[in-house]
């Protein structure tokens, strides 16, 4: 027998007959990182007071967070799964909802609202409880998979730490943006953004787990075919970014597999036949819901065309290290690149590449941050943790390996700066956190106050004087919003409906054209009002590789044009939505003078900081019409 043969027969040999798994370490290393994640939510509790029980802290950074939770809270609320928390409008017969990513991606929606709904607990609950879940159970799968490849427990518990805590540092974001002095995107741990991709990430570990456990066992190829097809069905209704990457690792694997390995075609081509079987079995009726989605000119989680390369990113210039070290030992002989530990180091390593640059190919793109900040970094540090554990070979035939002194700093340094990531991030968002536990009184109130009559719909709109407030309200309270900034991602208003609801906002809260116009010139700060007007993709950097920058004749445009709205403002449009409830702070506040001419406030109600009128539309418009008028002259005169 050759050396070659040899070598393949003993690295197989290792693959699939690893040492006893040691649950313990696995366990430990799983814990830590659990603590880790916990540490924003007890911060909030130890400097919080009563209030900060119902409050869950949100990774400011992160972002979204609310939209999502907003769709739980709907569910639980019994809402059918086409629905928009922010208008408060359902999916019916006679007015059908289009669909949209949160009612397509709906496995991990329902999976958190039905056991939620059963035990009688809210979607801010739901969410607290999903961190540490998601971080406990992401840590073994980490062990897992990295044991079942290199059979080295060791290697597997420092594993855990090197890839669930370096996320964002391999990716160039976080706390390392931040010492750089360039635009964070990330921070915290990305993985456990809620509910996407927190809910559905372990089991993008399972799907990797699962593939590698079927093709180096080479049993049953159609039935592990088929348990694979499955797993991945279940993904392509869980979140866009972890499907699309396990079928392209997938993929990549495969290719790799048949072109190193020619006798096992046999098996790995029924294996990805049956597999792919469920697949596209799971693909029609996704791409049915889709047909059925919103006006894709209107939609921020749009495709775009675009065949702009992406090779210099972070994790990809670490992949590419990763290759070259790899490339080097196959030739040097130090390993064979027909070892099946060398192929799945190299698949995860070419990863990051065919993610962000699939574009070449297919000419779309749509939002390829989030591969960046969900999957191509984590890809990235397993293909760097498997390399390190492939057992070198000597040229005095000695296998090398990393000693339990180095795996013990390793992972003393990835905790640390874990802890760094954690730690910051929870500083940059206590600030938010602290005021959105002062804000859930009001959503809770409201949630009690509205009673079973949050079904009728958009008629008990809600305006908040702050839309940062009205973001948050959704996750808490079932009734509507006049606008909020994560409107725009839902499908209950198109684009024209929503700029003139955040028109609507601006209007009632004393915004006129001189305070926007200052706005835009940076003096003035009002939370998502650039992102009705100009939309997402327009203000982050990342979502949209053709984005322009916002123009001065935009601006001026958007000033025009909010300035026809003031002056036609009259009768059918403030009756339109009909508002009923006003929340302001009970210090301070904005000018509501504007507001007080279409509606009539009761004596209000003191909710924690924040003072709660019932409003409702005058019967008399006289009076109203004329001092619309003489408002108008003066924001025009302005």
């Amino acid at each position: 027998m050759s050396h070659a043969a040899e070598t393949n027969n003993e690295d197989l040999a290792v693959a699939t007959n690893p040492p006893r798994i040691a649950w313990r370490w696995g366990i430990l290393a799983a814990t830590v990182v659990t603590l880790l994640s916990l540490y924003p939510q007890l911060q909030m509790w130890v400097t919080g007071h009563e209030s900060w029980r119902n409050s869950v802290a949100y990774n400011q950074g992160l972002g979204d967070e609310v939209a999502y939770a907003a769709y739980v809270n709907a569910l639980i609320d019994g809402r059918p799964r086409r629905n928009d928390p922010y208008t408060g409008r359902d999916d019916h017969p006679n007015a059908p909802l289009p669909e949209s990513l949160f009612s397509i991606q709906f496995v991990p929606a329902y999976a958190l609202a039905l056991p939620a709904r059963a035990l009688g607990i809210s979607a801010t609950t739901v969410f607290m409880i999903l961190t540490p879940l998601v971080a406990f159970v992401s840590g073994l799968s980490v062990f897992c998979l990295i044991y079942l490849v290199t059979g080295s427990n060791r290697l597997a518990t420092t594993g855990v730490l090197v890839v669930l805590c370096l996320g964002t540092l391999v990716s160039a974001e976080g706390t390392f943006s931040s010492l750089a002095g360039s635009e964070r995107h990330f921070d915290y741990f990305p993985f456990l953004r809620r509910y996407q991709p927190a809910a559905s990430f372990p089991l993008f570990l399972v799907f990797l787990a699962l593939v590698w456990s079927f093709l180096t066992k080479r049993i049953r190829p159609v039935l592990s075919g088929l348990l694979v097809g499955v797993c991945l069905a279940v993904l392509v209704f869980s979140y866009f970014y972890l499907w699309t990457a396990a079928l392209a690792w997938l993929g990549i694997l495969a290719g790799l597999w048949l072109l190193s390995r020619p006798r096992d075609r046999r098996f790995v081509i029924p294996f990805l036949a049956s597999a792919g079987i469920i697949l596209g079995t799971a693909l029609v009726p996704y791409f049915i819901l889709i047909s059925h989605g919103a006006d894709s000119a209107q939609s921020v989680q749009s495709l775009v065309t675009s065949r702009r390369p992406d090779l210099f990113s972070a994790a990809e210039i670490l992949a590419f290290l990763v290759l070259v070290v790899l490339a080097a030992g196959v030739i040097r002989g130090a390993i064979v690149c027909h070892d099946p530990r060398v192929l799945l180091a190299a698949s995860l390593a070419l990863l990051p590449f065919v993610l962000l640059n699939q574009q070449l190919i297919t000419g779309r793109v749509m939002q390829p941050i989030h591969y960046k900040g969900f999957v191509t970094s984590y890809a990235m540090l397993l293909a760097l943790v498997l390399t390190a554990g492939l057992q070198w070979r000597r040229r005095s035939g000695a296998r090398w390996k990393l000693s339990k002194r180095a795996l013990v700093w390793i992972a003393i340094a990835a905790l640390d700066w874990g802890a760094i990531e954690v730690h910051q991030a929870a500083k940059r968002s206590a600030g938010a956190n602290t005021k959105a536990a002062e804000e859930m009184s009001v959503y809770v109130y409201l949630a009690q106050k509205a009673g079973s009559d949050w079904r009728n719909g958009d008629q008990q709109v809600v305006l908040f004087d702050d839309l940062h407030m009205a973001d948050g309200a959704p996750a808490a309270s079932p009734l509507p919003v006049l606008w909020a900034p994560h409107m725009v991602v839902y499908p209950g208003v198109a684009g024209p409906e929503s700029k003139e609801r955040l028109y609507q906002h601006l209007y009632y809260t004393g915004v006129g054209v001189k305070e926007l116009d200052a706005y835009f010139h940076g003096q003035n700060v009002y939370y998502g009002c650039a992102v009705g007007l100009f939309g997402f993709d327009r203000l982050v950097d990342g979502l949209n590789p053709n984005a322009k920058p916002i123009s001065t004749d935009e601006k001026n445009g958007e000033l025009n044009s909010y300035r026809h709205y003031i002056e036609g403002f009259d009768k059918a449009r403030a009756a339109n939505p009909r508002l009923s409830y006003l929340v302001t702070p009970e210090v301070g506040g904005t000018d509501l003078s504007n507001l007080d001419r279409w509606y009539q406030r009761d004596e209000g109600e003191q909710v924690g900081k924040f003072k709660l009128y019932r409003i409702h539309l005058r019967d008399h418009f006289e009076d109203a019409n004329l001092s619309q008028r003489v408002s108008s002259s003066n924001a025009l005169s302005q």
